[in-house]
Order: C-alpha cells, then structure tokens, then sequence
C-alpha cells in the first residue's frame, strides 16, 4: 500500500532501531515542500521506527546545521553528526513508549543550543504564523527591521526554503486543515481568508503542494482512516 505524505512544513530525525541485528540507523528530513506516495514494505526483521518531529524554526536549535540545500532530502544523520548512532544505541533497551520518548529528549536536551536563538527569525515567524501564511515578504520584513536580501539568506540558512515558500507553505496547511476538519469547506470564502488571488489561485496551490484537488484529498483522507 501506497501513502500520502503531504508537506506538513516540519524537519524530522527519523530512527530505526534493527532489533534482530542490535543496530540503529537515523536519518535527517529537511522541509518537504511537495508530495510523495511512500510504500510500506514488509519487513523480515524486527524493525521499529521513532520519529521527532521539529516545526521548521526549531531544528537550528538542536543541530547546528545549514539548512540550505536541504529541502526534500533525506541524509544520513551519522555523518552530519559523528556518534549520534551510538547514543541511539540506547534506544535499543527501552522497554515502552514512554522510556523511549524519556531517553530521546534526555538526548536532545543536551545537544540544545540555547545561542541558536534568532529574534529577527523568531519575529518574523510570529508574524508569519499569526497571519496563516497570507502575509506579504515585505511586511514581514517590515515587522522584523530586516531587510528582504537579509531575510532570504536567514531563512535560507535556518529553514532551507524562502520566506516566501515558507508562507505559502503554512498558508496552504491552513487551507488543508478547512478542508478536512469542516463538514462544508466554502473555497470563495477560503479564498478571501487567506489572501489567494481568485479560486483558481487557490485550488492550483492546493494541488501543487497535495497533489490532488481539496475534495479528493478529504476523501482520501476519511478513507485511510
């Protein structure tokens, strides 16, 4: 079977832990800012798969990474960060859910980088939040005191997308939350909430970052539950 995974604008450090083989491999996921059908395999070894999830502002936080370059690319974690792999060594003796969220924020906690704080990045994604992704690249600019070229490089640097696609990117979760928690989504009154030129503007970004019209993506979504 074939799965969706839409853009969700997060980073992710995925983990599979090998218990046949007593091995642990992690990989790194940039922003994903298009769709991909990922299929499910059928493992012949004991496999289990721990994912953290980062909203796309906090992974600068806790690894000291370029960003750039890394939208839709997965890379192995071990090389971005000799000896992580040994440290999730112990993830193989967790015996709950509990033990292994415990231990992975033990982790975390002491790779965080408290100087990693960006106000002017910070600022500028209160702004763009708070205005669901419909806000324009100079008024966030505006709102931060950062000039455009500064921003870009910013984001750039902390994110791995332009501010612009990172705005139309939470602009577009926004509509997909309508779409699927709404009994009736109303596109012409989504349209005016959110800022999109005319229907067509934004059924079109829609489908770019879904890869299928609203009324599809609910109905798929409903089925696979």
């Amino acid at each position: 079977q074939l799965i969706r995974v839409i853009p969700d604008t997060c980073m992710d450090i995925i983990i599979d832990m090998n218990y046949t083989k007593q091995t642990v491999k992690s990989m790194l996921y940039g922003i994903q800012d298009d769709t991909v059908m990922v299929g499910q395999g059928k493992e012949k070894e004991t496999v289990l798969r721990f994912a953290v999830r980062f909203p796309f502002w906090a992974v600068r936080r806790f690894l000291k990474l370029d960003m750039n370059g890394l939208c839709n690319q997965a890379l192995d974690l071990e090389l971005l960060m000799p000896g992580c792999n040994t440290e999730f060594e112990k993830l193989l003796y967790c015996r709950s859910l509990e033990e292994l969220i415990a231990c992975m924020e033990t982790y975390l906690m002491g790779i965080f980088q408290p100087e990693g704080y960006n106000p002017n990045l910070y600022n500028s994604i209160e702004y763009l939040l708070r205005s669901k992704g419909r806000a324009r690249v100079s008024d966030i600019c505006g709102y931060s005191a950062v000039s455009q070229r500064q921003m870009e490089r910013m984001f750039k640097q902390e994110v791995g997308i332009s501010i612009k696609r990172t705005a139309s990117l939470v602009r577009y979760q926004n509509v997909w939350r309508e779409v699927i928690l709404k009994e009736h989504f109303n596109v012409q009154e989504a349209v005016e909430r959110y800022g999109y030129a005319d229907q067509s503007h934004l059924l079109n970004e829609f489908k770019r970052f879904h890869g299928l019209w609203p009324s599809q993506a609910r109905l798929e979504a409903l089925e696979s539950r």
